[in-house]
This record gives C-alpha cells, structure tokens and sequence, in this order.
C-alpha cells in the first residue's frame, strides 16, 4: 500500500476522492480523504490493472477486512485489523494457484489459538498453538 501524503503542494490538507495514475494511465490507487486522512475504502491497484489490495481507513488509520491479490488476480490474502491497525481477527493466506496457505487468529496484533499450514495440494502439514 502506497504512502501517500495527505496533504497538497500548497501545504493544504487533502479533501474529497482521489486517485493516482501510473505512467501508462491505469490508476494505481483510488479512495477519499478527509481533511488530510485517508478515510473509507481505498483500492490499489498493479500497473497491468489487476487489483493488488483494497480495504478501509479511518482516520488514516488501516481498519476492518482487508484483502490482497496475486498479479494474476487470485486471492493472496484476507485479514482484519482493529481500531489501532493491529492485525485481529481471522487471516487468510492462499498459495498463487488459489489453494489455502495458512489460517489463523491475531487478537491486536499477536497471533492466538490454532494455526494451520497447508501445501499446495491442500494437505495439512503443520499445525501450531499460540496463547
């Protein structure tokens, strides 16, 4: 996810929808400040217009679920995050041929009970506990 400042050349903090283009034109990144936050859904995308990641801000703050993708549009990833931008909830990861990686809790940031690894037949191979 591009950093992106909120605030414009002339020292003024950013308002309103707003975009990013690469050099060929597709958009990079799309979503909305508010008065110099990030704020609402943002979306990023790669510069052959796939989409890379797309979740929430608030406050300029990352929040809520998240999800990213592979180059070639798969999922890569789903997760959450708290009012502090720490990692909660469940988290997903996915190999590039779409099969589950991995799966797991964060409560704030740590990771907590069971986590499972799978190969990318979708064979269990590991299994961990977390407290």
């Amino acid at each position: 996810m591009k950093d992106i400042p909120g605030i414009d050349e002339d020292g003024n903090p950013k308002n309103g929808p707003f975009k990013v283009y690469f050099k060929n034109s597709l958009v990079s990144c799309e979503g909305e400040f508010d008065d110099g936050q990030k704020s609402g859904r943002w979306k990023y995308f790669l510069n052959n217009g796939q989409m890379q990641s797309s979740g929430k801000y608030k406050d300029g703050q990352i929040v809520g679920r998240w999800k990213w993708f592979f180059k070639n549009g798969e999922l890569r990833a789903t997760g959450g995050f708290d009012d502090d931008g720490q990692k909660h909830g469940l988290w997903k990861r996915y190999h590039a041929t779409g099969q589950l990686w991995d799966e797991g809790r964060f409560d704030h940031g740590k990771k907590t009970g069971t986590w499972k690894a799978y190969d990318e037949s979708g064979e269990l191979v590991d299994t961990k506990r977390f407290k």
